[in-house]
């Protein structure tokens, strides 16, 4: 798969956030707050949650674009993000536990997750187009499911992160009542 460019990459970002906070509105504020069972996240927490992985996209940005490049021609190949990696991400057949440190706290307001949300894409945007090219495509990092993704790509997997919520946010609220899709 041919790399996105910059343009396409904020594109994505856009598309898939506009289509996650569609899913979200769907549900009333109040009821955002709700869990649809003790082992299941309320909307809020889920929007947490995604605000926690695009914090720590950014995070990854800013830290590893210091690191010297030092993957080779194969690494990063392999790093790239391709179609089965975006379609594995984005897939909810696969149930994946969450890391603790971007599990949502539960302790946000609804209103607080989504000035949260807000704020960690205007981070992850700046932080992306902060990272020069020679970076965004040199340097790699690990993921604990996918595998080694370039900086580029961890920033295509937010969006495709967005996209897995989506859906999970549309099942929630079909539980909940709020059929109109």
């Amino acid at each position: 798969m041919s790399r996105l460019s910059n343009a396409d990459v904020l594109a994505l970002l856009d598309r898939e956030r506009a289509a996650f906070l569609a899913q979200v509105s769907r549900v009333p504020g109040p009821r955002q707050a709700e869990r649809p069972g003790p082992d299941r996240w309320s909307v809020a927490e889920i929007v947490e949650h995604v605000a926690r992985i695009d914090t720590g996209v950014a995070k990854a940005l800013a830290v590893k674009s210091a690191e010297p490049l030092s993957a080779t021609p194969g690494q990063l190949a392999e790093a790239r993000m391709t179609p089965g990696k975006a379609a594995r991400i984005r897939g909810r057949d696969e149930r994946v536990e969450a890391p603790e440190r971007v599990r949502p706290t539960g302790t946000l307001s609804p209103e607080a997750a989504l000035e949260q949300l807000a704020q960690a894409r205007a981070a992850l945007k700046a932080a992306f187009l902060a990272t020069d090219a020679t970076a965004l495509d040199g340097v790699v990092h690990p993921h604990i499911l996918i595998g080694p993704l370039t900086l580029r790509a961890w920033v295509e997997f937010a969006a495709h992160h967005d996209a897995r919520h989506a859906e999970q946010v549309a099942e929630l609220a079909e539980e909940l009542g709020y059929s109109n899709r």
